[in-house]
C-alpha cells in the first residue's frame, strides 16, 4: 500500500499528499497496533447492538466494555476512560434503561431512580428496547421511500398495505 501512494503525483490532489505524508510517519504501524490491540473488540460490540430482538438486559450489559476500556494503558487510555465516563454520567437516558433492565432481569426489586410518568406496564414494554438508534433510522429509511414523490398518488388503503409489506419484507418490523 506504501509503494502505491508514493508512486502518486502529490501535485494531482491534497488527499494524496496527505496519504504520503501519514505513511511516511515511522509510527503509524505502531498506532495501528496499539489501536487493533486495544479496541479491535469495538466492532463485534457495536454489530451486537445493532441486533434486532435482543432483551434490554443482554444490549446494557456491555459493562465488559467499559472494563476493557478502563484497562487501556498511557495517555489515550486515561483520555478514552474520563470521555465514556463523562458521557456515560450525563447521560440520563441510559442510567434510566440500566435500571430498568435489573428490574426486568430480577437484580433490582427498587422503584427508585425510574422516571415517575412510567406505570408498571410500562417497564414491562422495554424487554426488547432498543439502547441505539439503528431501527429508527431503518424506519426513517421506509418511510421516505414510501412518500418520496413518486407516491403522491397512493390511495390511504394500498399506502397501508405498501406499509406493511415493507415492514415485514425481511423480518423487518418498524415501530
Amino acid at each position: 500500500m506504501k509503494s502505491i501512494v508514493n508512486s502518486l503525483d502529490a501535485e494531482e490532489a491534497i488527499s494524496i499528499k496527505n496519504a504520503q505524508k501519514y505513511f511516511a510517519d515511522h509510527s503509524l504501524a505502531a498506532n495501528l497496533v496499539f489501536i487493533k490491540s486495544n479496541f479491535g473488540f469495538i466492532p463485534d460490540v457495536m454489530t451486537g447492538l445493532e441486533a434486532k430482538n435482543i432483551p434490554l438486559s443482554d444490549a446494557i450489559k456491555i459493562d465488559n466494555v467499559f472494563l476493557k476500556l478502563n484497562q487501556v494503558p498511557g495517555t489515550v487510555g486515561r483520555m478514552v476512560q474520563e470521555k465514556i465516563n463523562d458521557v456515560l454520567e450525563k447521560n440520563q437516558g441510559y442510567q434510566t434503561l440500566t435500571q430498568i433492565s435489573k428490574i426486568l432481569s430480577g437484580e433490582e426489586t427498587s422503584m427508585v431512580g425510574i422516571p415517575e410518568n412510567l406505570s408498571l406496564g410500562d417497564l414491562a414494554y422495554f424487554k426488547y428496547a432498543p439502547i441505539n438508534s439503528v431501527d429508527v433510522e431503518r424506519s426513517f429509511s421506509i418511510f421516505k421511500v414510501l412518500l418520496a414523490d413518486n407516491r403522491k398518488s397512493f390511495q390511504f388503503e394500498n399506502l397501508k398495505k405498501h406499509l406493511i409489506v415493507q415492514c415485514n419484507f425481511q423480518g423487518k418490523n418498524v415501530y
